[in-house]
């Protein structure tokens, strides 16, 4: 993790999954709202999530020709965005919405939004949850790219931890948790997700109280539906105890915003 906090240092998002930076809006921008910039450069193209953690704050990110590569604007609710960046230097411009505002920090973080290929033999996504501060749950969102459809259980090696998958129209199509370890359920028991080629994005809600920095593993693992402990495809009580939480949980996925605790000014 890089905690960038002085403007001395320049950040390569490209060598942390995960980078903040913190200050002090105590400059004056373009528009006669106080301001702070920061800098950080990539050294390889890739995918990333900017969140801004304070509430009524603007960012505007610029790259080294002077173009908007990507802008976020909180308002009541903390703001993100995803942006494909190249290699290069970039210029972060926080300002504050609310010009008669004086000096307030702010916090921003930005990890990498890893684009997973999903094949016939499934997929896995290798990430690291961050603790909740500064108002961020840590929620993450990453892209699964689906070449080959078929039908896949779900393993995530993170305890109490949620996750969905949706389709490019925002529908839910999985949706699960780790609420019970992974040992007490078998390979036959684990509810299925049929998934049609095309792209999904991935949201990944991590215990609220986790307390370090921690690696995890999500992987998609192909399976046989009609396979079951008993040998036949009739529904047993398990798999309708686990269908039942799957309709919940994808009910509580598609009426949840991926978006932060609001920070009050």
């Amino acid at each position: 993790m890089s905690d960038v906090a002085a403007a001395t240092y320049v950040p390569n998002l490209s060598s942390s999954a995960f980078s903040q930076f913190k200050g002090k809006t105590t400059g004056i921008g373009a528009d006669g709202a106080n301001a702070d910039t920061q800098t950080f450069t990539v050294s390889k193209s890739g995918e990333f999530n900017f969140k801004i953690n304070n509430s009524y704050t603007n960012v505007e990110i610029r790259n080294d020709r002077n173009e908007v590569v990507t802008t976020l604007r909180s308002n009541e609710s903390t703001a993100d965005a995803s942006a494909r960046l190249g290699p290069g230097t970039y210029t972060a411009t926080f300002s504050q919405a609310n010009r008669a505002a004086g000096v307030r920090d702010y916090s921003m973080d930005v990890t990498e939004r890893q684009n997973i290929l999903v094949t016939g033999a499934g997929a896995s996504l290798k990430g690291t949850a961050q603790p909740p501060g500064n108002g961020d749950t840590g929620i993450q969102k990453h892209t699964f790219n689906v070449v080959q459809g078929g039908t896949f259980t779900a393993n995530l090696s993170l305890p109490n931890t949620r996750w969905a998958l949706m389709d490019k129209d925002g529908k839910v199509v999985a949706a699960s948790d780790s609420g019970k370890p992974d040992t007490q359920e078998t390979f036959l028991q684990k509810p299925t997700y049929k998934l049609d080629p095309g792209q999904y994005t991935m949201v990944v809600v991590p215990p609220s109280d986790l307390k370090t920095p921690t690696d995890f593993q999500l992987s998609l693992v192909p399976r046989n539906p009609t396979l079951t402990e008993s040998g036949t495809n009739q529904e047993s009580a398990i798999q309708k105890t686990l269908r039942e939480r799957q309709a919940r949980l994808q009910q509580w996925a598609s009426e949840a915003k991926p978006t932060t605790t609001s920070t009050k000014v």
